[in-house]
């Protein structure tokens, strides 16, 4: 039996070699659908996996706490069904005393004009207390290029991102160098290294200026955070922090109150890979019409390889050869056209997707595309059952064909 079956791959590779451009148009259509699909699958995967090592760097036991007004409400449009702009002291204090909290980071934002070389720019500024300076470096915010990030005693110095040294002002901005803040002399005590953004990811620390929270609050009036980022001790303390600052915010605003969002990094991962999961699934649904394009091909391709060798399966089936055998011979050549068009299109594939990954990297995106050894099956077993459904009627047609009128050839 598997030497019979040799001998049919044999006879039907042979015969797809014999049809020559036909074969070739076929594949193509073959290769464009699942050269779709799996770019932007990987490209999918790639952004779910950046965000995951992003959030992996904050660890599991954070919680984020960020005022209703910019988790999910139009504050332009006062829609936002909150007038909490931003946290005060008191609430600070409240969730650092807590038994389960570790670490508490709450950074003041907003943005100010920059002058450097005779030059402006307008540039986010995030300011923290310097005591809390590895702190702020560990949470993934940034990480130090050159120098050093700010230190317990620092007043009037700055931390600058990666694009502000190099891209925003005439010359590039070098470490000692003094830059001006809202008419502020500053001293440059460290740049960033360039960070990729993701979706979902965090701040574009590229732009930003960090600064002491002292000299913050000498040019702003305002200085109170707008969000929180809390590391429990253990991530078993997780859940019961996250109901103890809830309860902190219920008590000031009321049980139902929406002046406060409290999430765990783990609810953000989720939400995210919800939303990327969904755009997966349109993209690929989007990218399969083409491969239903492919198939119609197939089907077309045998159904004309049927027509032409009539009077060859009339002969096979003088001489002995089983409809089965027949059937097997047809749906076979079927199929080694839609898996030859999908080990072309899965390489295709993950070429177009690498590509685009280091161009989007280069271009300050997260993107980390990795080879996918379930995607590639999976490919190869869709690409080649699309073959064999498409040629499933042809070769029925020429299995079922009455070997006399076979051997008459086609009238």
């Amino acid at each position: 039996m598997s030497q019979i079956g040799l001998e049919v791959f044999r006879f039907a590779l042979r015969n797809l070699t014999h049809q020559g451009l036909r074969s070739y148009l076929t594949l193509l259509g073959v290769v464009i659908g699942i050269a779709s699909i799996v770019t932007l699958i990987s490209l999918g995967a790639g952004l779910n996996n950046a965000v995951v090592k992003q959030f992996e760097q904050l660890g599991s036991n954070t919680l984020f706490i960020t005022v209703g007004a910019v988790a999910g409400g139009n504050q332009e449009s006062g829609q936002s069904g909150t007038n909490l702009k931003t946290f005060v002291d008191a609430d600070v204090e409240k969730i650092r005393n807590l038994p389960e909290t570790a670490d508490l980071l709450a950074p003041v934002v907003s943005s100010a004009t920059v002058e450097f070389a005779r030059s402006t720019s307008k540039v986010a500024i995030i300011g923290f207390d310097p005591a809390e300076g590895e702190s702020f470096a560990d949470s993934g915010f940034f990480d130090v290029q050159e120098g050093r990030t700010l230190e317990k005693g620092d007043g009037f110095v700055a931390l600058i991102g990666s694009n502000v040294s190099r891209e925003l002002f005439d010359k590039d901005v070098r470490l000692r160098d003094r830059i001006t803040i809202e008419g502020r002399s500053f001293r440059v005590i460290g740049i960033t290294k360039e960070s990729a953004q993701s979706f979902g990811g965090g701040p574009n620390t590229n732009d930003t200026i960090f600064i002491s929270l002292k000299a913050f609050e000498q040019i702003y009036s305002n200085a109170d955070p707008i969000f929180m980022l809390v590391r429990t001790k253990t991530k078993d303390d997780v859940a019961t922090a996250k109901a103890k600052v809830e309860r902190i915010f219920e008590q000031r605003y009321g049980k139902d109150q929406k002046e406060v969002v409290v999430n765990t990094s783990e609810q953000i991962l989720e939400s995210i890979g919800s939303v990327l999961g969904l755009l997966q699934m349109f993209l690929a649904g989007v990218a399969s019409i083409s491969l239903l394009v492919g198939g119609i091909g197939i089907m077309n391709t045998m159904i004309m390889a049927v027509l032409e060798r009539t009077q060859e399966i009339g002969v096979m089936k003088a001489i002995g050869a089983t409809t089965t055998l027949i059937l097997s011979l047809f749906l076979l050549e079927a199929g080694l056209i839609g898996l030859a068009g999908g080990v072309i299109g899965v390489l295709v594939g993950y070429g177009l997707a690498f590509l685009i990954g280091a161009i989007a990297t280069s271009s300050g995106l997260a993107l980390d595309v990795q080879l996918d050894f379930l995607l590639i099956l999976g490919a190869l077993a869709f690409s080649m059952l699309v073959g064999m459904i498409s040629g499933l009627i042809p070769s029925r047609n020429a299995a079922n064909m009455d070997p006399v009128v076979a051997l008459r050839g086609a009238e």
